[in-house]
Order: structure tokens, then sequence, then C-alpha cells
């Protein structure tokens, strides 16, 4: 191969993979019109993304991915008898990637409402689950002190008195820093256990808390 023939194809492929950039910016720019919880973007367009959010951030890659392609095409054009052939791999190169951007997007919000739907499903167990059958005297303590608390937090509720209920959701996170006291000497299944019959007494507060601001 001559020299001139292997600076040709080193142009062209240089001019392919800007035009593979621009696609790449192009596809993806087409899947932010739909907020995700991550973005890829480059830099430059992070102020944008500040300033008009998703939408903006779409059009914006739209805008970069174009302009790209069309430079890529540029360099092309300058070596390349093949003018058309440039332009057959973009359209072709945008399409394939369109629905790949899209169809993970589909993906991901599969994944999120199977995750929501897992986390929802856990909590449910947790809810529902029997109660502590412990017979450790200072576990026992502890969670007797927030049976007395969850008492005086539902009349609180119930009189809407809101200096009681903030007293209440105060005097909960003073009592959940006491497992701290005795938690370390316990055994594995034993902090498996009462982490468990902690989490649900929580969400039986939060549950309450629900109701009655509903």
């Amino acid at each position: 191969m001559d020299r001139q023939k292997a600076v040709s194809i080193a142009h062209k492929a240089e001019a392919w993979a800007i035009g593979f950039i621009g696609i790449f910016f192009f596809s993806i720019g087409t899947s932010y019109f739909q907020e995700q919880l991550l973005y890829r973007m480059p830099r430059i367009l992070l102020p944008v993304y500040d300033l008009f959010g998703n939408v903006g951030l779409a059009i914006g890659l739209l805008v970069l991915g174009g302009g790209t392609i069309y430079w890529g095409f540029s360099k092309w054009k300058a070596i390349a008898d093949k003018k058309r052939l440039y332009w057959i791999l973009a359209v072709v190169g945008i399409a394939v990637g369109v629905v790949l951007a899209n169809i993970n997007l589909r993906s991901s919000e599969k994944i999120m409402e199977d995750m929501d739907t897992n986390r929802e499903a856990q909590i449910d167990k947790i809810r529902y689950s029997g109660g502590l059958n412990f017979g450790n005297p200072e576990v026992d303590k502890y969670f007797g002190e927030f049976d007395e608390l969850y008492e005086r937090f539902e009349k609180s509720l119930a009189d809407n008195d809101t200096t009681a209920i903030a007293d209440c959701e105060n005097e909960l996170y003073e009592w959940s820093l006491k497992m701290n006291d005795f938690f370390h000497k316990l055994s594995d299944d034993e902090k498996q256990e009462v982490a468990r019959y902690n989490a649900k007494l929580l969400i039986q507060w939060q549950d309450l808390r629900t109701e009655y601001s509903e």
C-alpha cells in the first residue's frame, strides 16, 4: 500500500469517526425529551441543561450531533470520491442509534418500575410481619419505649396538637439512637431480627403519619 493511499484511508477513518460521534450525540438527544435519572452530555451543554432542563439538552444534542455529522462530511468530501456513501452510512447509523437509545430508555423505565414494585413488596412484607419474640431485657425495654411513644404520637395527631407532634418526632429520633447501646452485643441472627422489627415499627409510624395527613 503506497503512502498516499494510506493517508487517504486514515483521513476517511477520521471523518467517519467524527460522524459516528455526531450520530451518538444525535441518537441520545432523541431520548432526552423524556426525563431520565441519568444524563450523559458533553460539558459544553451543561449550562444548557441547567437553564432549560432535559428538553433544552435534547435539542442541544440534536444540534450538536447534526453539526458534528456535517463536520465529518466536510472532511470526507475533501478526500473521498463517493460522497453519497457518507450520508448513506450516516442515515443508517442514525436510524440504528435512535432505536437503540430509545429501547434503552424503555428498558430503564421498566427497570425503575420493577424496582418500585419490589421495594413496595419488601415494605409490605415488613409491615405485615409478625411481632418480635426476643426475650432480651435491653431489646424489650427499647421496643417498649416505642409503644409508649407511638400511643402519645397517635393522640397528638388525633388532637392536631402540632407542638406535641413535633416533640414526638424529635423523641422518635432520640429513641432510634438508643439502639447503638445494645446492637453491637447481639449475634448476627439477633441483629437481623431486631433490624427487621425496628423497620416494621418505623413503617407503622409513617403509616400513622400518612393516615392523619390525608
